[in-house]
């Protein structure tokens, strides 16, 4: 009975030591580490590192530990102290770890990303737009658990200045909301809206270019109801509003496509028929010049510069001439589009009140 007993208890003890020994030593290294024991990790560690395979294991999985540290707090499922906590612990262990300066860093960044997000919204609840927005554009992207929401916050800041008619502050705010699936449609609508408002209202084309070149210039290839807005709104300063100018820069916000081009050119054609200069030059000045369209753009140019010269604008004629060889690469584009306004302009002597040199 004693025997069996005593052969029992070895029993015990010898499995008790083969189930201790099937935790592999580089988990029970970080565990020891997590338990806040960096002298016995680093001893656990020293020991590793003499076997190769071992340190490479170790490698790949306190790689990967850390990792799960970083992702764990971006999606909102550890507090910021418990993560930052622990990944200063590696930082206490006597070895190079590649990812841990990036994974703290990472975690400071969204850490600051929601403490902007909570004040954003502190303030949007007090009605303070504008220093909300602020706060609402420092919410960055890796700050997956914040960074959407962000976005509609900054949407509905930039309506609320829309119609507070405080267009500067609605354009400083729509140029930082991030352009994506679920955003588009309303940056599309509100960035129409906006470009409609500064030309109607303030008369700053300068101001409605900048809009156009930051942003407008970048959605209407991601969306098409961009491109149909702008064709409507020139329409309406046309017929209804009676704003030549402004429907010609609506159409000059459309793209370089091919089908784009033509559509200008038609607009331009339907200006220069009813004698309307300005707007024909605000348009074709849009167009960028290539081999495939300097036969449609020459007439165009052509009757262009004949109607500012015959109606005694001999100097704007000149600025059309300077402005359009000035975007002009090609020195063979250059000398064919000169050859072909000097020998089809219909006033042979309105040739003697411009300077195409510019274009030689």
């Amino acid at each position: 009975m004693k025997k069996s007993f005593i052969i029992i208890l070895i029993l015990v003890i010898l499995l008790s030591s083969m189930t201790s020994c099937t935790t592999e030593p580089w988990v029970d290294m970080v565990d020891v580490l997590m338990s806040g024991d960096y002298e016995s990790a680093n001893r656990k560690l020293e020991r590793i590192e003499k076997n190769y395979a071992y340190k490479i294991d170790t490698a790949d999985y306190v790689y990967e530990y850390i990792e799960n540290i970083v992702s764990a707090y971006e999606n909102g499922n550890t507090s910021y102290e418990t993560a930052i906590k622990k990944l200063h612990l590696f930082d206490l262990l006597d070895t190079v770890l590649y990812n841990l300066e990036e994974g703290i860093t990472r975690v400071e960044a969204i850490q600051v990303s929601r403490e902007a997000f909570e004040d954003g919204k502190t303030l949007y609840d007090q009605a303070d737009y504008y220093n909300a927005y602020k706060k609402f554009k420092l919410v960055i992207s890796d700050d997956t658990k914040c960074f959407d929401e962000a976005q509609e916050y900054l949407l509905g800041i930039v309506y609320t200045f829309l119609y507070k008619e405080e267009y500067d502050k609605a354009m400083e705010a729509i140029l930082c909301v991030d352009i994506n699936g679920d955003t588009i449609e309303k940056i599309s609508e509100y960035a129409i809206d906006l470009v409609v408002r500064i030309l109607y209202y303030e008369n700053d084309t300068l101001k409605a270019d900048e809009l156009n070149r930051e942003l407008i210039q970048v959605i209407i290839y991601q969306h098409e109801t961009t491109r149909e807005s702008l064709k409507e709104w020139s329409d309406k300063f046309k017929v209804v509003y009676l704003k030549p100018a402004y429907a010609a820069v609506c159409i000059s916000y459309l793209t370089d496509d091919w089908n784009d081009m033509v559509y200008k050119l038609d607009e331009a054609d339907v200006y220069i028929e009813n004698n309307k200069p300005d707007p024909a030059y605000t348009i074709l000045r849009s167009i960028k010049i290539s081999k495939e369209n300097i036969g449609y753009f020459a007439p165009r140019m052509t009757k262009l510069l004949s109607l500012y010269i015959g109606s005694g604008e001999s100097l704007v004629a000149q600025e059309v001439v300077n402005t359009i060889f000035a975007g002009m690469v090609d020195d063979e584009m250059v000398a064919s589009l000169v050859t072909y306004i000097k020998a089809n302009m219909d006033n042979q002597e309105y040739l003697s009140k411009i300077d195409m040199t510019v274009g030689r």
